[in-house]
């Protein structure tokens, strides 16, 4: 085995920082050697250290200019670095070089991407497919491409084909459960989320985050709900307590139902990944109490038939719109600055 594919051996195993002395250490006797310098643009790509590994990708393509792979290495380093245009540039040498490629195809595909030229990208998606058809890391990626051009159906197929070729690909099924979510099918997103989680729970994929979007796409239901059932049990008080028991009391039933219902849709053993997510959003639990408080209420209404207490229901519901509203409207300007 080469020095070149040695370091390459440990870069696929994640052993960064041996990849990187062995790749060194071979140009320190051959500085020249172009397989030595891409092996070490690649670790130091996986490695996100896109400045130094653009060097080495630089001197490859220096060193080897009719080669396909240290053109689309230097691409992703351009990419990494926000130098989109340049990185477009640098790939498109590589599928010019090697148009039957499956690799260089996928990269062009990454760098179209992030350049935001998605059509572009899809059309470059759907070759690297063609190319390798039992490629799983081709289907995601034509996955996320349209997924990002709000074609649905596209980006759900894709990641359904990624899952039969890797059905342990933590982020195809991340991903497919994010789609499930946007389409409102909640127990499904949940059942995606929590599978994705136990498949690699080291993956940094933000399962907790997206199960709070399940949480308070709930919660936002149930305050719905809860003020209907307010306003039904406030018509009813002018006609005595026994009306106003009756009315609090299938309002009560009625909501207990429907959160049962829901709870039932749910996978099995869901319901410690959604606690955790609960505790990992204050705002959120807040919100969540202030809707139990709701259901305590009309409970005490339901015991002592003073219909009155159901404005406390009606001032929590106002409290928590505008309090969510206001989380939301942070949040996303939060995001924002992110971007």
């Amino acid at each position: 085995m080469t020095a070149a594919q040695q370091a390459e051996h440990l870069a696929e195993l994640g052993r960064l920082d041996e990849a990187e002395r062995r790749a060194r250490a071979g140009l320190a006797d051959d500085p020249q050697d172009a397989a030595l310098l891409a092996a070490l643009a690649h670790v130091l790509l996986r490695a996100q250290r896109p400045t130094e590994g653009l060097a080495a990708a630089q001197a490859a393509v220096t060193a080897a200019p009719d080669a396909e792979r240290p053109h689309r290495l230097a691409g992703l380093l351009l990419s990494q670095l926000g130098r989109h245009e340049e990185a477009v540039h640098a790939v498109y040498r590589a599928v010019t070089i090697a148009p039957d490629e499956p690799a260089a195809a996928l990269a062009y595909a990454l760098v179209l991407q992030r350049s935001g030229r998605l059509d572009d990208a899809q059309r470059v998606a759907w070759k690297a497919v063609t190319l390798d058809p039992e490629r799983a890391v081709a289907h995601l990626r034509l996955a996320d491409i349209a997924s990002e051009r709000r074609d649905r159906d596209l980006a759900r197929r894709a990641y359904t084909e990624t899952l039969r070729l890797d059905p342990a690909n933590a982020t195809a099924r991340h991903d497919l459960a994010v789609l499930d979510l946007q389409v409102h099918r909640s127990a499904d997103a949940v059942r995606g989320l929590v599978e994705a989680g136990r498949m690699d729970p080291a993956s940094g994929l933000p399962v907790l985050r997206n199960l709070s979007a399940v949480l308070w796409r709930w919660a936002w239901r149930l305050r719905i709900g809860l003020f209907v059932m307010a306003v039904i049990v406030g018509g009813a008080t002018g006609a005595g307590p026994t009306a106003v028991r009756v009315a609090a009391a299938l309002a009560l039933a009625v909501t207990v139902a429907v959160m049962g219902w829901t709870a039932r849709a749910l996978p099995d053993r869901s319901g410690r990944a959604l606690v955790a997510a609960l505790r990992s959003d204050v705002p959120l639990a807040l919100t969540v109490a202030a809707l139990a408080l709701c259901l305590v209420v009309l409970a005490a209404v339901v015991i002592t038939g003073v219909g009155p207490l159901v404005v406390v229901v009606w001032f929590v519901l106002v409290a928590v719109g505008w309090f969510s509203l206001i989380v939301g409207l942070v949040r996303r300007r939060a995001r924002a600055a992110r971007r």
